[in-house]
């Protein structure tokens, strides 16, 4: 009989001893020799710092291990169907270093699976549009008849997009899973989602810019998922809803310029979220000029145990206009239930 527990070993890392010497050369700043080129240690292919990441797609290879450095990119980077790409955290930069649309495009509007891109830095310096663009169309190739790309991105930090930190586009981006990424200074949406089926977990994100439109996460598509997600330091919205059958679960917006959480269409359900210092001082916000939750429409929309407040920050006098600026009807109707706060300039609650 096969050793399994062997076979599993050599599936997930290579032999123990060639993953103790990809560690070994991954781990150490500059443990790298001079000139070295990527090269494989069983099923993971190490590329050092300065060298292609996209040569060693070219060449084969679908699981990259990255190591202690920079890697910079003159263009695009499009990994393949099924490629895995990770990093060791802080220690690993991917680096845009001329005008680009994205640093990172999966499917780039074509069909493509399973991509994996975890614990790294994308540092878009201003010149990439968007940190990573998932438009995935099409499932040619994909495994047995699944209908969906199933991608993964997981402990990433983005830093000063152009635009967006992440953009999830494409009909087929769905059942996607971003996890632990933290987006900073994105030029109009940390996280654009215009696709539909995916979910978010404890990811944040701050703004650059106030055009009136931006927003940490600005939710256009449909049946989506957000648990324990902030947005923070946004120079216009925190959450700008504009799409329907979305869940948002303990997430939290905080310290933005206009209202926290503006939500223009229904039909969404919102459990244990909160709005914390809308309008405030250090984004550009003016007292008394936004609310912690602003509703339009609020038809079969559910608010469960949500809570606004202005914590007065810094010192300040309170800035947060009301709490809940919601219209009339979800009162009546019971879909506003055992709401709370305290300290908002106007008040709790109003009824429109």
């Amino acid at each position: 009989m096969a050793d399994l527990s062997v076979n599993r070993r050599r599936l997930l890392g290579g032999t123990a001893a060639g993953m103790a010497g990809m560690v070994g050369l991954a781990g150490v700043a500059g443990a790298e020799p001079a000139g070295m080129q990527a090269s494989p240690m069983g099923p993971w292919t190490y590329v050092p710092p300065g060298e292609s990441i996209k040569a060693a797609f070219d060449a084969g290879a679908r699981a990259i291990q990255l190591g202690d450095g920079d890697y910079r990119l003159t263009e695009t980077l499009v990994p393949p169907s099924g490629a895995v790409v990770r990093g060791l955290g802080r220690r690993t930069r991917l680096l845009a270093t001329t005008v680009m649309n994205a640093a990172v495009a999966i499917g780039n509007g074509g069909a493509i699976e399973a991509v994996q891109i975890s614990d790294l830095m994308i540092e878009c310096d201003g010149k990439a549009k968007t940190g990573i663009d998932l438009n995935v169309v099409g499932t040619s190739g994909n495994y047995y008849w699944e209908p969906d790309s199933i991608c993964r991105l997981d402990n990433l930090r983005i830093y000063q997009p152009v635009l967006d930190g992440i953009n999830y586009r494409g009909e087929d981006t769905q059942s996607c899973v971003s996890s632990r990424v933290r987006v900073r200074d994105a030029g109009r949406y940390g996280y654009n989602v215009q696709a539909p089926d995916n979910w978010w977990i404890a990811c944040e994100a701050t703004t650059s810019t106030s055009t009136g439109s931006t927003a940490g996460f600005g939710v256009f598509g449909s049946n989506n998922f957000f648990q324990s997600c902030k947005a923070w330091y946004c120079r216009d919205y925190g959450f700008h809803v504009k799409g329907v059958r979305n869940k948002f679960i303990g997430c939290e917006s905080q310290d933005t310029r206009s209202h926290g959480w503006y939500i223009e269409w229904g039909r969404n359900v919102y459990t244990g979220c909160t709005a914390d210092s809308a309008s405030f001082y250090d984004v550009g916000g003016t007292s008394a000029g936004a609310d912690g939750f602003h509703v339009l429409e609020g038809d079969d929309t559910s608010m469960v145990g949500c809570q606004a407040f202005d914590r007065k920050a810094g010192g300040h006098a309170a800035q947060q206009r009301y709490g809940f600026n919601i219209p009339a009807s979800m009162i009546t109707n019971g879909q506003l239930v055992g709401h709370s706060g305290y300290d908002n300039v106007t008040g709790l609650l109003n009824r429109r």
